[in-house]
């Protein structure tokens, strides 16, 4: 049985949620609970799939340490920036840490 390539290798418009199931850790989920929504921890998994959704759309954004990826998101709608890193594991794509920043919006 052949393999199918992977298919983020090679290809520059291909997004997170285009290559695997994305699985958000509780670790990145309380990083982007704690900068985006100030939600207690006993909330984290609202956070969890806040992150989920707008990492969906998310761009290869170069290669992390020990292997992993970085991927970004930007959106002015919801006025973050949020590179994650991303760890391979079968078909998930494991989120393990994320840095969000404000984008776009003007106070």
């Amino acid at each position: 049985m052949t393999e199918t390539p992977i298919p983020y290798e090679g290809a520059d418009r291909t997004t997170l949620g285009q290559t695997g199931q994305i699985l958000v850790t509780l670790r990145a989920a309380e990083e982007y609970a704690a900068v985006v929504t100030g939600l207690d921890p006993d909330e984290v998994e609202c956070a969890r799939r806040e992150l989920t959704e707008a990492l969906i759309s998310a761009r290869r954004a170069g290669s992390a340490d020990n292997g992993a990826e970085r991927w970004r998101a930007r959106s002015r709608i919801t006025g973050l920036d949020i590179t994650a890193r991303v760890a391979r594991e079968g078909p998930l794509a494991v989120v393990t840490t994320v840095n969000v920043r404000s984008y776009g919006r003007k106070g």
